[in-house]
């Protein structure tokens, strides 16, 4: 703190859901210096900076654990309704149009309406390198738009030669990142799946990461297909295979997941949305949640982190018979200080309370929309969408104020993304213009 006492930041007035495990519920202005949370409530003190929170709920910045901010085709008819294989196997071909410039522009662009829907953090699985510098000018991105971000470095080795790259060459690009500055915290390595990468390269792929002190990262057990396929070919279920090839422990986050969990001490990812999209079976999440496995949320493409809150509560309810099966509490908690356990920031993310990391968003409480609020968590959970956020604060800088991005010319970044993706559209060629409103 600054010897006159002031503070860098405080969010004035807004009712706090600190998603502690008590589930605390408080109002009192929150407090921000040298980017962590330093009072919530208490005597008011002077800031520098004040940011109006009245007629909000402030929460933790949501954590998207899983995405693909590359796409430039959502919606594209050819590939609608196609399941899980097909579907790949039409984008493969689509993803060879894509370069250094592509890579950038949507990352920044998906990273901006992250930020606006009140995501803070993200885990990005990228894939493939097919061209040099794709992975540094993603980075170039996420670094536009202030996001706090991770690179799940995909490694895909094979499925559709024309796009693989060599393990030894995705190697030495890793390499060059760190030697380049990027934090080692913020890469994990990602062989894609079983259906992309040998099992061999996830063998090595944690040897690799053990040397450069790398998280890991992979799809797997994403339909009963793929759980079959495994069971036949090498006579155990996906995470027992993983376990024996070492790719598991609290290092690893492991997506999807149709299939119960051993006790690894893995993090599991599951996005409701699109295993109902692309129909790939349900992910036991209350008996891994009962197990003690760390589950969190993630969008995969779809609408936002609210709408996925929201499908957890009702899609468990479904697969369990029971409409207390996940509650909103714990939805709200696995989209934020269970999403901060799987990068590496349990009990310094994801949670309002003091010394923790300041990403803090707030939400509208009020309108037709959400209000009467009897239960702020239930409020949040059913009522409320992206577009109800207010403030964004990232690692204790105000990102987004009264709906306007601090620093970043979102209508600009708009243009540049639409003209790359219709030059995306010919290089690919794609026989479809986008609608213009």
């Amino acid at each position: 703190m600054n010897p006159a006492g002031d503070v860098d930041l405080v969010l004035r007035g807004g009712l706090c859901v600190t998603c502690d495990e008590a589930g605390t519920v408080t109002a009192g202005d929150v407090y921000v210096d040298g980017g962590r949370i330093v009072a919530v409530g208490g005597p008011a003190r002077g800031a520098r900076r004040s940011v109006d929170a009245s007629g909000t709920i402030v929460l933790p910045g949501l954590v998207n654990l899983h995405d693909h901010l590359r796409d430039m085709t959502p919606g594209l008819d050819a590939g609608e309704g196609l399941k899980l294989d097909e579907m790949l196997r039409f984008y493969w071909r689509l993803n060879e149009a894509a370069g250094a410039v592509e890579y950038e522009t949507m990352a920044a662009y998906s990273t901006a309406r992250l930020l606006a829907s009140g995501v803070t953090t993200v885990v990005d699985h990228v894939y493939p390198f097919h061209r040099h510098g794709l992975d540094a000018a993603t980075i170039a991105g996420y670094e536009a738009t202030g996001i706090r971000w991770y690179l799940a470095r995909g490694l895909m080795t094979r499925g559709y030669d024309p796009i693989s790259e060599p393990l030894a060459e995705g190697f030495e690009r890793v390499r060059s990142l760190l030697a380049d500055g990027t934090p080692a915290e913020r890469i994990m390595l990602a062989p894609v799946s079983f259906r992309q990468a040998a099992p061999t390269d996830y063998a090595a792929a944690r040897e690799f990461a053990s040397t450069y002190g790398l998280r890991l990262y992979t799809h797997v057990a994403e339909t009963a297909a793929e759980v079959h396929n495994i069971e036949a070919e090498h006579g155990c279920r996906p995470i027992e295979f993983l376990d024996r090839l070492g790719f598991c422990g609290p290092d690893v986050t492991l997506v999807h997941c149709v299939e119960l969990l051993a006790s690894t001490g893995s993090h599991v990812v599951h996005c409701p949305s699109n295993h109902m999209k692309l129909a790939k079976g349900f992910t036991r999440v209350l008996d891994l949640l009962d197990a003690g496995v760390n589950v969190g949320l993630g969008i995969d493409q779809m609408a936002d982190m609210f709408c996925e809150m929201r499908q957890e509560v009702l899609l468990q309810a479904i697969r369990n018979e029971d409409p207390g099966a996940v509650s909103p509490a714990v939805a709200l908690r696995m989209a934020t200080a269970n999403g901060a356990k799987a990068v590496g920031l349990g009990g310094q993310l994801g949670e309002i309370s003091v010394g923790a990391l300041a990403d803090l968003i707030c939400v509208s409480a009020r309108g037709l929309s959400i209000e009467p609020i009897l239960d702020p968590a239930w409020s949040v959970v059913h009522r409320a969408g992206g577009s109800d956020v207010r403030h964004v604060i990232v690692d204790g800088r105000v990102v987004m104020e009264d709906r306007e991005f601090a620093k970043l010319d979102a209508e600009a970044l708009h243009r540049q993304a639409m003209d790359v993706i219709d030059g995306y559209f010919s290089k690919a060629n794609i026989a479809r213009t986008r609608i213009e409103l």
